[in-house]
């Protein structure tokens, strides 16, 4: 079982599922409770810090036939238990969770029915790393917690899990998601994707996410046609309404080099960019930074980016300036 968000006329809404195979074989899930806007009434607090599900719940689930792990359906809601109940008993809820080893069979199985799209994103949010090699490899072992799930349970499992991303992860996230580094050469794919072509990177996701649509959820009943699912669509806005991470591009050619060099002193740090200097780069006074949009200076910052970026006769350098320096003037304009 699982707790399925989902937005409803513009508010939150849950439902309890669970992952069912069809008559032909294939994974799909069905509902076993409307939990409405706040699964929190579900929940009884007989006194104390003790807490139980609610009868009306269960009497609902045994009607239903189903067999109900009473741990698992508690921890399914401990998100929604009170903030004060969840402190004080926090300490129990170490339950002995360990996943079953997979056979051989299993780990083969679960290989050839994930996609790379689930591999790559299990990858990112278990290690974090863009580079992430060929995700073929991956140890069965990584990808344990999506065995024998449906996919509306696999994008339900990846939205809880990447609540924890900053919101300066999720376009590097998804750029790795997507594997948009190979459409391009050189090591700025796989460490500085803000240092690629950005129309051609925005031209690639689109085709992209249009393919997952149609590879994974296009038999799905709330994407089909034309309509992109919306899990999908949660993906467009975040790519959009984000930018990149800063690089450790630099950071990382000087570490290997005093790994190299062992006698190599590094040079005091350099101070951070100050806004005066930031406009420099960028060609404008103040006044003109305080009548810049997000969107104007992003466009600036795209222009020059072609004059400086490596591939076009500019230099590395010039390149991590320009963005450093956009990165301190994009948090000044509104």
């Amino acid at each position: 079982m699982y707790i399925a968000k989902f937005i409803h006329q513009g508010r939150p809404r849950y439902t309890l599922r669970q992952t069912c195979c069809q008559n032909n074989g294939t994974l799909t899930f069905k509902d076993l409770a409307d939990l409405g806007c706040d699964p929190s009434k579900f929940i009884e607090y007989p006194g104390g810090n003790a807490f139980y599900m609610a009868e009306t719940l269960l009497d609902q689930l045994e009607a239903l036939d189903i067999d109900v792990d009473a741990d698992h359906l508690e921890d399914l809601f401990l998100p929604f238990l009170d903030p004060e109940i969840y402190r004080a008993v926090e300490v129990f809820l170490n339950r002995s969770q360990t996943t079953a080893r997979l056979t051989p069979q299993e780990a083969n199985t679960l290989h050839q029915s994930l996609s790379s799209f689930d591999k790559r994103r299990l990858h990112y949010l278990k290690f974090g790393t863009m580079d992430q090699g060929p995700v073929a490899t991956m140890p069965a072992a990584i990808m344990g917690d999506l065995h024998g799930k449906c996919r509306d349970e696999i994008e339900q499992y990846f939205i809880r899990h990447e609540a924890a991303l900053g919101h300066t992860e999720l376009k590097s996230y998804l750029f790795v998601a997507f594997d948009l580094q190979r459409f391009f050469s050189g090591i700025l794919a796989r460490k500085m994707p803000q240092a690629l072509d950005q129309e051609r990177v925005d031209n690639h996701f689109l085709e992209e996410i249009c393919a997952i649509h149609e590879r994974l959820f296009s038999k799905d009943s709330a994407g089909t046609g034309s309509t992109l699912h919306p899990y999908l669509v949660r993906y467009l806005i975040f790519f959009y309404d984000n930018e990149y991470m800063g690089s450790t591009l630099l950071d990382d050619f000087a570490r290997q080099f005093m790994d190299r060099h062992r006698s190599f002193r590094p040079p005091p740090p350099r101070p951070k960019f100050n806004l005066d200097k930031a406009c420099s780069i960028f060609g404008i006074s103040r006044n003109k930074l305080n009548r810049l949009t997000k969107k104007e200076l992003t466009q600036r910052y795209r222009r020059l980016a072609r004059t400086s970026h490596p591939d076009r006769g500019g230099t590395p350098e010039a390149f991590v300036a320009l963005t450093n320096a956009f990165q301190r003037l994009i948090g000044t304009v509104t």
